[in-house]
């Protein structure tokens, strides 16, 4: 019977936190409002209107803070029977004398503040406004006397009523303690529950994003296909998330080797499908279609992508795509065409950096597609060619936590061309990022010729 009026104004959408207050506050105004029936017909017995009014009086408040809560009005409901329960403690106070102990209440009052409320202004108004009433009530009474004098043969009855109030105080202060406990109890289990669900909900997702990492490494060149095909190259490889947006891809034929490096629209999962995506059309693309014209195999991948995701006539409500470099290098390694979509290449010989531009649009959907175009240059064994995506030059962090920007990209790049290059990215990598967070995938892909 207890359990509805206790759950008067709970709401699923409401947070535990407050669904809690909201039951501490159905409990407050339910005692109150028995206590002032209870205590009612005394008055009643003894003719005293003062006492009749002012029980009447939070009794009907006790029943309005009901219906605050209700009507979902919980802070004003709150604040409202806090009110009046200073009204009704200072007031009943005045009009009997401090023989009825209920300005002890005042104190009852502080700690029902204190669990009610977040605003650590609005409590600490509440028990300064208790202290001085505390200390104001007793000191006004010590000097005056209370507004209604008690009649000789009522001072037992008197005193018996104050010594209730005291062992009411009692009560009420245990009960509400004991309540708050049960319900903190009670929140820390669901609490826990909903902590077990989410460790457990994680643990699958981790799982499913561990085994979609075989698969995207499955379709990803092996480090040992990679030393194949080019014996001095390097891969820095590290995606954000599990699983990666960027992607690497090699594949060589009777004259010539290809090399690509691209960065996927978004990372985690979504990336990945579109890497997946990606690596397939290549293959299809280079090893079945035999198109072997860089700035062709680019049209055909756009191509594509837009059919992969244009199923209704729509291309233009989707943006999914990639940004990519590819080259072709002649099996005798003297010359390689190159194309790309906003991805450069750095072609270093000797010591010198050159910079190999690319057209400045997407591997899918824009509101102007233009044909790709492509860029033959000559090279000599030893040169270094690197294919790289922007996670490593965008990575913040730094002792002003900027970016890392391309310019210290290249010098890093220049300055170590001889040395361990994966080795050397990693430890730039983790220094430069420190604490912070990787921001995107970043995949470094250097050939040697």
């Amino acid at each position: 019977m207890i359990a509805p009026i206790l759950d008067n104004g709970i709401t699923t959408e409401n947070p535990d936190s407050l669904n809690r207050k909201i039951r501490i506050g159905n409990l407050i105004a339910l005692l109150t409002a028995v206590v002032m029936f209870c205590y009612t017909p005394v008055y009643f017995y003894y003719h005293e209107p003062a006492g009749i009014f002012n029980n009447s009086f939070f009794f009907v408040a006790s029943l309005i803070t009901f219906f605050l809560i209700r009507w979902k009005k919980y802070e004003q409901a709150f604040f409202f029977h806090i009110c009046c329960g200073f009204i009704y403690f200072i007031e009943g106070t005045l009009t009997y004398g401090l023989q009825t102990n209920l300005h002890f209440y005042l104190f009852i009052m502080c700690m029902i503040s204190a669990v009610m409320f977040d605003k650590r202004k609005t409590i600490q108004g509440f028990i300064a406004f208790a202290v001085v009433s505390f200390f104001g009530l007793t000191t006004w009474l010590h000097f005056h006397k209370p507004f209604i004098t008690v009649l000789e043969q009522s001072e037992t009855v008197q005193a018996i009523i104050g010594n209730v109030n005291l062992f009411l105080l009692f009560i009420i202060a245990s009960l509400i303690i004991l309540f708050f406990k049960e319900e903190m109890l009670k929140s820390q289990k669901r609490i826990t529950e909903q902590k077990n669900l989410i460790e457990e909900k994680n643990k699958d997702i981790l799982d499913s994003m561990h085994y979609a990492q075989r698969i995207q490494s499955a379709l990803l060149p092996s480090k040992n296909n990679m030393q194949l095909l080019f014996p001095s190259s390097f891969l820095y490889f590290q995606p954000k998330d599990i699983v990666s947006g960027d992607f690497y891809w090699i594949f060589q034929n009777e004259d010539y080797r290809f090399v690509a490096v691209g960065d996927c629209t978004g990372h985690g999962v979504p990336g990945a499908l579109m890497s997946v995506l990606g690596i397939n059309l290549l293959h299809e693309i280079v090893e079945n279609k035999r198109v072997f014209s860089p700035a062709e195999i680019l049209n055909e991948l756009r191509s594509g992508i837009i059919a992969a995701f244009d199923k209704e006539g729509k291309s233009s409500e989707y943006k999914d795509g990639m940004d990519i470099s590819i080259l072709r290098i002649d099996r005798k390694a003297t010359k390689y065409v190159f194309a790309a979509a906003n991805n450069s290449v750095y072609h270093i010989s000797g010591h010198v950096l050159e910079e190999r531009a690319a057209n400045r649009q997407p591997v899918g959907y824009s509101h102007d597609l233009k044909p790709f175009t492509q860029q033959e240059f000559s090279c000599q064994s030893g040169d270094l060619l690197v294919l790289f995506t922007d996670g490593f030059a965008d990575q913040f962090g730094g002792p002003k936590n900027k970016k890392f920007r391309y310019k210290p990209f290249k010098e890093l790049l220049l300055e170590n061309t001889e040395k361990n290059m994966e080795t050397i990215l990693s430890a730039r990598f983790e220094a430069w990022k420190g604490s912070l967070e990787q921001i995107d995938d970043v995949c470094v892909l250097g050939i040697r010729l």
